[in-house]
């Protein structure tokens, strides 16, 4: 579990609460995911690289500053629960570009089904990879998804996993099949039922954004 980060923040309990409370509706269930992905994001920006440059102020004195090349980040929704966290790094990081991968789930053999892929071929053109998922429940998902990217010449190091919920379960399956990519999340929760949900859980993320 060394590569997993549980964001220490008191409003993160404030979201999770709405998220997981079954009688929150679509809209407030949008806005509690937007104000998680944030904080996520915030923690998540904390170890992105900065590069220096200098400008001059109104008083007519240059100023060194400190920046993000947030253009050679690249955010990786995976469809379609993840959707609902990009609109929270975008806000932090307007530059970065959205490559998509869509799956789902085999409810009879609970393995992750591809429908889309548009990631690019790594050449140099990416230097941080943030795979965006809110729910890392038995891993599936999350490995199929780390497996295209590592397949397009990605390595490990440079990938960031960030979900809003997980398991034990879910972070060790990524940690053995992906040692060093880093994962953030919200909370642990402490295990699996019968059908694969996360308990005590939220519910299906991508329902609750988007059928419901």
């Amino acid at each position: 579990m060394e590569m997993v980060k549980v964001i220490d923040h008191p409003l993160a309990g404030n979201a999770l609460r709405t998220l997981r409370n079954r009688d929150t509706g679509i809209k407030d269930f949008r806005e509690a995911v937007h104000r998680l992905g944030l904080l996520l994001a915030v923690e998540v920006c904390k170890g992105l690289q900065t590069e220096r440059d200098s400008v001059i102020t109104p008083l007519d004195l240059s100023a060194d500053c400190f920046y993000v090349r947030d253009d050679r980040v690249m955010l990786v929704p995976v469809l379609r629960a993840g959707l609902g966290m990009v609109e929270s790094f975008l806000t932090l990081l307007p530059s970065a570009r959205v490559a998509h991968i869509g799956m789902y789930r085999d409810h009879d053999t609970l393995e992750a089904r591809p429908y889309v892929n548009t990631l690019p071929e790594a050449i140099g053109e990416y230097e941080r990879v943030m795979v965006l998922d809110p729910m890392l429940a038995t891993g599936n998902s999350g490995a199929k998804a780390l497996e295209f990217i590592t397949e397009k010449g990605y390595k490990n190091e440079q990938i960031t996993f960030i979900c809003m919920l997980a398991t034990e379960t879910g972070i060790a399956q990524i940690n053995k099949r992906f040692p060093g990519v880093e994962i953030y999340t919200a909370v642990i929760d402490p295990s699996l039922n019968d059908k694969a949900y996360i308990v005590p859980g939220l519910g299906d993320a991508g329902d609750r954004l988007y059928l419901l």
